[in-house]
Order: structure tokens, then sequence, then C-alpha cells
């Protein structure tokens, strides 16, 4: 993993392929690109701050997350025009198959998750690329003048602006 010291818990396909079977379970249609790219992004960022946080603090969760990987999914989250978009996802969403299995092989992993897309899949697409760009590391990774926006967010960015959200 390039250097790295931690292990993703899953991959941005699989958790995609959950999210759209989630929302499709929900709302009986399929889920825009846009809520999808928010969704894997709102979903990286707050786990990983929830854990970032417990591993801070212990008195800050309510069970031990010392054992828990703060990077939901490896993949790389870049800065668009719209938000947080993770190209990987992107470039083949369509191809990319609804599955109701957790991508987790923890029930506190698959609650947390349900309880975030709770609250995201019932927010419209525009309000969630809104919110989006209130976080700093997009804002610090998006460049206006550019013709391309393909800026990755680092990782470590996002998790540290999410510790206290």
């Amino acid at each position: 993993m390039k250097g790295c010291d931690y292990m993703a818990i899953t991959t941005a396909e699989k958790l995609a392929s959950y999210i759209k079977a989630k929302y499709y379970h929900k709302y009986k249609r399929e889920i825009s690109p846009l809520k999808l790219q928010k969704s894997l992004y709102f979903c990286f960022a707050y786990w990983g701050g929830f854990v970032r946080r417990g591993k801070n603090s212990e008195q800050m969760t309510e069970i031990d997350v010392s054992e828990f990987e703060e990077y939901l999914f490896d993949d790389a989250i870049e800065a668009w025009v719209y938000g947080p978009v993770v190209r990987s996802v992107y470039s083949k969403q369509n191809e990319i198959k609804k599955d109701l299995t957790s991508p987790f092989n923890n029930d506190f992993i698959t609650q947390f998750i349900d309880g975030i897309l709770d609250d995201i899949l019932s927010i419209s697409d525009f309000a969630l690329v809104e919110e989006s760009h209130k976080d700093n590391c997009w804002k610090n990774n998006f460049d206006f003048n550019e013709m391309i926006h393909s800026n990755e967010i680092p990782k470590e960015d996002i998790i540290k602006e999410y510790v206290y959200k």
C-alpha cells in the first residue's frame, strides 16, 4: 500500500454497491451519480473522524475503537466541481451492481454506516454538494482556475476535519 501503515476496511466499489442497493431498496429507483459520490465521501469522512476521535480520547466513544481502521476505503478522493469524487467508482458506476450484503465484517461498522446513509440518502443532491463545499479539505484542493479538476484530497485532511464534526 505504498508505504502506508493502514489497511482499508473495504473498497469504494463494494461500498458503492451497498449504497446503491440501500437506496434502491428504500426509494425504488436508481441513485444519482451525485448522491452516490457524496455518500461515499461522507461515509469515509464521518467514519474516519469517529475512529480517530475514539483513538485520541477513549471517553469520546461508546465502544473501544482501537482495533478499527480509520480508512473506510483506500481509493483516491478528488476535488471536483460538485464536491469530492471517488474516480474509481465514478468511471464505472453503471457497471457496479447493487448488493445489500454489508461490505463490512463487523456489525458495529455496518450499523454506523447505515446510520450515516439514513441521513444522507434523504438529503437532496445539491444540498449534499453544498455541504461538501463547506469542507476545508475540498476547498484547499479545488482550484477554480484549472480546466480539469482532479486534485486528490489527502485522506488525512478529511479525517482531521471530521474528528470533531
